[in-house]
C-alpha cells in the first residue's frame, strides 16, 4: 500500500489469519486463526519530528509490554530486542521497519500477539495470554488498545527522553543480572549477566573474561526449561 501511495500515516492494518507471519531476520511467526492478532501500523515523519530509530525501537516496544502488562498478573519482561515475555514464556513479537530516501520516511511497527491460543506446538518457549493469564481476551478491544498506544507514542516521542526511556527500556529486561547461557554468532556458548541495553543499542553482558557488548544478530539467549524469571 504505501509504495503504490495509497496510504495515510496512522493507518492500520490487522488481520487474524496471518498466513505468511514474518519474524526478525526472516524468522517464521506462528499464527492460529482468530486466536492470534498481527497488526501493523504505518507512521509517517515530517522532517521536523524525526526520530532516532533505536528511541523509536524502545517506546514503541515499551508502549506495547505496557498494553499486555495491563492485562493481567504475571512476571512480565522485554526480551532484547523486541519479544514481550509472560512467566519466560513469549507473547508477542515486534518486527519494525523503516523506510529511507535521504532521511527516514516513515516506519511500519508490526505486531504479533499470541491471544487466545491453547496449544503451541513445537513452540516451548512461547505461549499465548489465555495459557498465562487463564481468560480468554478479547482480540478486538486489544487491537484497538495497541494501534492507540503505538500512535500516542510516536506522537510524543522526544529527544529529551532519550535517557530516561532507555532506564524503563532497561528495568523490564528480560533475564537482566541472571546468569544465562548465550550463543555467540560463531555457535560458541558462553555464561553471562545481561547488564542492559547500551545507548548505541547493543546488549551489555558480563562474561567470565568482563563486560562484552553485543548488536542484534550477534548473540542469543538460550532458553532453559526452567520457568519465570
Amino acid at each position: 500500500m504505501l509504495r503504490q501511495g495509497v496510504v495515510q500515516d496512522g493507518t492500520a492494518v490487522r488481520t487474524f489469519n496471518q498466513t505468511q507471519g514474518r519474524g526478525q531476520r526472516g524468522a517464521d511467526w506462528y499464527f492460529e486463526k482468530d486466536k492470534s492478532l498481527a497488526i501493523s501500523i504505518l507512521k509517517m515523519w515530517d522532517e521536523s519530528d524525526l526520530p532516532n530509530p533505536l528511541h523509536l525501537q524502545w517506546v514503541i516496544t515499551q508502549s506495547v509490554f505496557n498494553v499486555l502488562q495491563e492485562l493481567g498478573t504475571a512476571s512480565w519482561h522485554i526480551k532484547w530486542p523486541n519479544d514481550i515475555m509472560a512467566d519466560g514464556k513469549k507473547i508477542a513479537g515486534l518486527l519494525i521497519e523503516h523506510q529511507f530516501k535521504g532521511r527516514l520516511q516513515s516506519s511500519i511497527f508490526g505486531v504479533g500477539v499470541n491471544v487466545n491460543n491453547l496449544i503451541m506446538p513445537q513452540l516451548p518457549h512461547a505461549a499465548s495470554l489465555a495459557q498465562i493469564l487463564e481468560k480468554n481476551t478479547d482480540i478486538e478491544a486489544l487491537a484497538e488498545q495497541l494501534i492507540q498506544k503505538i500512535n500516542h507514542a510516536c506522537q510524543t516521542i522526544h529527544p529529551n527522553n532519550f535517557s530516561s526511556d532507555l532506564a524503563e527500556f532497561n528495568r523490564s529486561l528480560f533475564r537482566k543480572d541472571i546468569l544465562s547461557k548465550f550463543e555467540d554468532d560463531q555457535k560458541s556458548v558462553f555464561t553471562g549477566c545481561i547488564q542492559g541495553v547500551t545507548e548505541d543499542g547493543g546488549l551489555l553482558i558480563k562474561t567470565e573474561t568482563g563486560l562484552e557488548t553485543y548488536a542484534v544478530g550477534m548473540v542469543k539467549l538460550i532458553l532453559e526449561e526452567s520457568g519465570p524469571h
